[in-house]
């Protein structure tokens, strides 16, 4: 099944299709984002994809064609092959190993007084205006201040870093010639950053890293680039995601948001629920396989594309009963919407911390929260791993 031809109307609802294609075919072929391959559909045949030794996130193992898709080949130009989202071990456990120290829940948690301040504002400010895009306003400007203190990059540079990360990501036909100029653009900032913090490091991340070694081992400026625009973009991109289409899933089940304001201790399970529900990442990135093999009962050939369904595996009801219900007051543990195994996302915690922050202060300070627009009329990115909305127009009004 070609994916692609299926338009708007499968980027903005694409369960339907997904749990035909997972009931229909254990492995089904298809093509997405111009990547023909296997789709790991299925709660359990996805968690052994992420555990599978012969599959391969280094694309420098994908065949010619693939590697010669748009958006792969703008990840291989601004360097991103040397951060450890794509690289297989033992590479991966050295760089996870430098890395993984600042991101632990421990270290995560010391952010919240930090994002509670930047939350209160940007939703204050929202409020007493009486009307905001959730996107533009709150969920975007949260998170890239976030990430970028975190990791002692000027905040003023959020906008212009947001535009040309959205142009980098992006998969639709209609933007390709946007897409060496904003590679251009980021690739010149995170060296320009890199150098700078080296020639005078600060109280921050960057820093850190750069301080960072076991021995004689350190992140050269290479890694330390890809190591920055890895966690820059995935800092914002994702969970301001998840802000978004977090809210607009309790805004289409007010009888879960009425549990949440009567009950905002539920906010943490109610935030894993909605991973789980509509998972900030569509899919995972693309595994390759370096050797014929047998997986999900389908024989698997050196050089296939192996793509994992984080959408339909997460509603999977072999997994999770009556999986199109959102409830949150469901346990939603076990849900794969930061992947799994080695290649387990990073920044999780900090994620999670977030949007914990983020429901808590808007329901604490907005009474009412609704779509300024109807719901049909807003739509979803055409992006090959995130799953962002392109705006949320919503009216508040101040909690009394």
């Amino acid at each position: 099944m070609d994916l692609d031809r299926l338009g708007q109307d499968f980027l903005d609802n694409p369960f339907p299709v997904l749990a035909e294609l997972r009931e229909r075919e254990r492995l089904p072929w298809v093509v997405h984002h111009g990547v023909a391959g296997w789709l790991v559909t299925r709660y359990d045949d996805l968690r052994a994809m992420y555990t599978e030794p012969r599959l391969s996130v280094n694309p420098g193992n994908a065949p010619a064609p693939v590697r010669a898709v748009p958006w792969v080949a703008a990840a291989e130009a601004m360097g991103l092959g040397q951060c450890l989202a794509v690289v297989d071990p033992p590479e991966h456990t050295r760089l996870r190993g430098l890395a993984q120290g600042a991101f632990t829940p421990r270290q995560v948690e010391r952010l919240r007084p930090l994002a509670r301040e930047v939350a209160e504002r940007l939703i204050g400010e929202a409020a007493a205006r009486g009307h905001a895009d959730v996107m533009t306003d709150v969920s975007l400007p949260l998170t890239i201040e976030m990430i970028m203190r975190l990791i002692g990059v000027p905040v003023t540079d959020s906008k212009e870093f947001a535009e040309h990360t959205y142009r980098f990501l992006s998969s639709d036909p209609a933007e390709a010639e946007q897409v060496p100029g904003a590679i251009a653009w980021l690739s010149a900032y995170t060296g320009e950053l890199v150098a700078a913090k080296q020639a005078e490091p600060g109280d921050d991340l960057l820093s850190a890293f750069i301080a960072e070694h076991r021995g004689a081992d350190r992140l050269d400026g290479t890694e330390l680039a890809a190591m920055t625009l890895m966690l820059l973009v995935g800092g914002f991109n994702t969970v301001s995601s998840l802000i978004a289409g977090g809210l607009l899933t309790l805004l289409g089940h007010p009888d879960q948001l009425a549990v949440l304001r009567a009950k905002p201790e539920l906010v943490p399970g109610a935030v894993e629920e909605m991973l789980r529900y509509e998972s900030t990442l569509g899919s995972s990135l693309l595994r390759f396989a370096t050797e014929d093999f047998t997986m999900a009962g389908t024989e698997i050939r050196r050089g296939d594309v192996v793509m994992g369904s984080v959408l339909a595996a997460n509603r999977d009801p072999r997994r999770f009963p009556d999986p199109d219900r959102f409830d949150v007051r469901r346990d939603a543990g076990g849900h794969v919407a930061f992947g799994r195994g080695i290649h387990y996302c990073l920044g999780a915690p900090l994620a999670r911390l977030e949007a914990q922050v983020a429901f808590a202060v808007l329901l604490e300070q907005c009474r009412d929260i609704r779509l300024a627009v109807p719901a049909e009329s807003l739509h979803w990115r055409r992006q090959p791993t995130v799953r962002a909305l392109q705006s949320l127009p919503v009216l508040l009004s101040r909690a009394e």
